[in-house]
């Protein structure tokens, strides 16, 4: 008689905790990975759903050899939740988010206030994560969405999880989620993913990440150029930075995730070429804030080790220890006015700071409250900031002797 009540102690939950009543099949769902936000008109807003065909791209292709890998949707609603609603009522399946990765915004919509309205009323859905990727096109979304025409990946999601991971290995672009938006939406800069699908003021420049979206040259290829980022204040856009500022201001501050950067600057000894180097951190930046002085002081120190990748001048950097000081000085003299011009345009122009060095200074005081009536906004645009490139060369390649052309003989 135990033995029989323990069996049903056992067995009986089952009953309880199974069931399929809100089971639905993959073939009953639509779903959307990239979804498309633009501003309309009469506080309206345009909706546009990627939905994704399973089918394509799948061992199940040659069931469909001719549909195309997605499609898309537009709808002008009042928000996201109900443009949701009325694709069920297009849409053959049930439209769902739970596959969706990519939020992509127009500018013309970034830039108002109601932005950060309608992200935050749309979270509301359970089905759409925190960790969805924030991307801007100065474009309407629509357009982006339609001309993506990614020729080397027929499975769009894809498409979208590898061009958003390349902040992680080259720097210019930000890591830019929802959840990040809306921890820094007051007070600080936060940096959004900046790309487009138009070519625009495609002019040559010796530094291979000076660019903003739409300005590399570029010939063939996928129509999407993924590099630079937006500048948020208050939860609506204001500016942008260029790949090359969007490096240093992820360099600047305490903890980056991209580890290492490759970039070419000027020869010192010999101006006419640059030389490739990978910049990889050794530590934490250093960032000391003084907020006992007003205006406050900030000394920023940023730990990297070069390794030399490319000398095409040919200079015998490798053997001289002279030169080797040389090429050590030039780069911390340029790496620094170069940081320094991108403090001073924070300062001046958007007059607060993407470095998040407000957590350095929000250590100084006992509480909250004592922090937030310090302003560290308006104290930031005064302060006079101090920073310092501590680069140590590592390597100069598999090669210690760099090549060099023969001498002719004499005759």
């Amino acid at each position: 008689m135990r033995i029989a009540k323990i069996v049903w102690l056992c067995i009986f939950p089952i009953f309880l905790l199974t069931g399929c009543w809100d089971k639905f099949e993959l073939e009953e769902q639509a779903y959307v990975v990239a979804l498309g936000l633009d501003k309309a008109s009469d506080n309206l807003l345009s909706v546009t759903f990627q939905i994704a065909n399973p089918q394509v791209g799948s061992t199940n292709k040659g069931e469909a050899p001719n549909e195309p890998p997605s499609d898309s949707i537009s709808f002008v609603v009042p928000d996201i939740i109900s443009a949701k609603e009325l694709a069920n009522s297009v849409v053959s399946r049930r439209v769902n988010f739970g596959h969706l990765r990519t939020i992509i915004v127009g500018e013309k919509l970034a830039v108002t206030s109601e932005f950060q309205h309608i992200i935050g009323t749309s979270l509301r859905d359970p089905e759409l994560r925190r960790e969805i990727n924030l991307i801007i096109s100065p474009e309407n979304a629509s357009e982006f969405i339609k001309n993506n025409k990614p020729k080397m990946e027929t499975r769009p999601h894809k498409y979208y999880a590898f061009m958003t991971q390349r902040w992680r290995e080259t720097g210019e672009v930000p890591y830019s989620t929802l959840n990040r938006y809306y921890s820094r939406v007051a007070g600080e800069l936060y940096l959004a993913i900046y790309a487009t699908t138009q070519k625009y003021d495609q002019r040559g420049s010796p530094n291979e990440d000076n660019y903003l979206a739409g300005q590399v040259p570029q010939k063939g290829g996928d129509p999407v150029q993924m590099i630079g980022s937006a500048v948020f204040k208050n939860g609506r856009m204001i500016g942008k930075l260029t790949g090359e500022e969007t490096r240093y201001a992820l360099v600047l501050r305490r903890r980056a995730l991209a580890h290492t950067i490759v970039a070419s600057y000027a020869d010192p000894l010999n101006s006419k070429y640059r030389y490739t180097v990978r910049l990889v951190r050794r530590g934490n930046t250093q960032i000391k804030v003084d907020v006992k002085q007003d205006p406050p002081v900030v000394n920023v120190n940023v730990p990297l080790i070069c390794q030399v990748l490319s000398i095409p001048s040919l200079i015998d950097y490798p053997r001289d220890t002279h030169k080797q000081k040389v090429l050590k000085a030039s780069l911390e003299e340029i790496m620094q006015s170069k940081a320094m011009q991108l403090v001073q345009k924070t300062q001046r122009q958007y007059e607060a700071e993407p470095f998040l060095w407000y957590n350095a200074a929000r250590m100084k005081f006992w509480t909250l409250r004592e922090f937030e009536a310090y302003h560290w906004e308006d104290r930031y645009s005064r302060a006079k900031v101090n920073v310092d490139f501590d680069i140590r060369i590592e390597m100069f390649g598999k090669q210690l002797d760099p090549a060099r052309p023969q001498q002719q003989g004499r005759g």
